[in-house]
């Protein structure tokens, strides 16, 4: 009776044992999972965070350049200026050449694109499909030499600044070609005397100048 009593004690104090020897894994091993489960939870607020702050920022960015180009067009538009008339079937539509074209350049600037067909548009509703008007670009620049190895001269810079125009009109169907002039005057029509920065920025410009002629029945 008492041996099997002492095997009942060991028995029992090995499982006791083998119970204490759990309970310190567990203990260690819940140690080493709450620091862990921290980190973690750490990481998630951080990439959410990030995310955030990424997506913020490009919304940002989209929002402040779409309001520079409306900006930017209305500008443009404002600049883009109807002149006073002498005659009701010759109209002069002016626009500063730093509008259209960077400094001693022929390609019109992505930015300007918009505009120059709003006053496309402008123009069709003034002249309203009736036969004889013509549609004639002149480029005009100041008496400043040339620099770039492109252009020989104003002359040429002008006029191939009057063609691009031209061109796309014509490449958006917004004239038909048998309708448009393309004309470069280099410095030789100026509005002001070349004398300072102010008139020379003036002179800068492209006039579109919409001619009809009589038409006989």
């Amino acid at each position: 009776m008492s041996i099997d009593s002492n095997l009942t004690g060991s028995t029992l104090e090995k499982r006791l044992d083998d119970l204490n020897d759990e309970t310190s894994e567990s203990e260690n091993l819940l140690d080493v999972m709450v620091p862990f489960a921290d980190m973690m939870a750490l990481l998630l607020v951080f990439f959410v965070f990030f995310y955030v702050i990424t997506d913020f920022e490009k919304n940002k960015r989209i929002v402040e350049q779409n309001k520079m180009i409306i900006e930017q067009n209305e500008k443009l538009t404002e600049l883009a200026k109807l002149d006073s008339l002498l005659d009701f079937n010759e109209q002069v539509i002016t626009i500063p050449g730093e509008v259209l074209f960077n400094t001693g350049e022929a390609l019109l600037k992505w930015e300007a694109l918009r505009t120059l067909a709003q006053v496309a548009r402008n123009i069709q509703n003034r002249i309203n499909n009736e036969p004889g008007w013509q549609i004639r670009i002149e480029g005009h620049t100041d008496n400043v030499p040339i620099i770039s190895g492109q252009f020989a001269s104003n002359w040429e810079l002008s006029s191939t600044r009057a063609l691009n125009v031209v061109k796309f009109f014509m490449d958006n169907h917004f004239f038909p070609p048998e309708q448009m002039q393309a004309m470069g005057y280099g410095e030789f029509k100026p509005l002001v005397p070349n004398d300072n920065l102010e008139n020379r920025k003036k002179n800068r410009r492209v006039e579109i100048r919409m001619i009809k002629s009589l038409v006989r029945e």
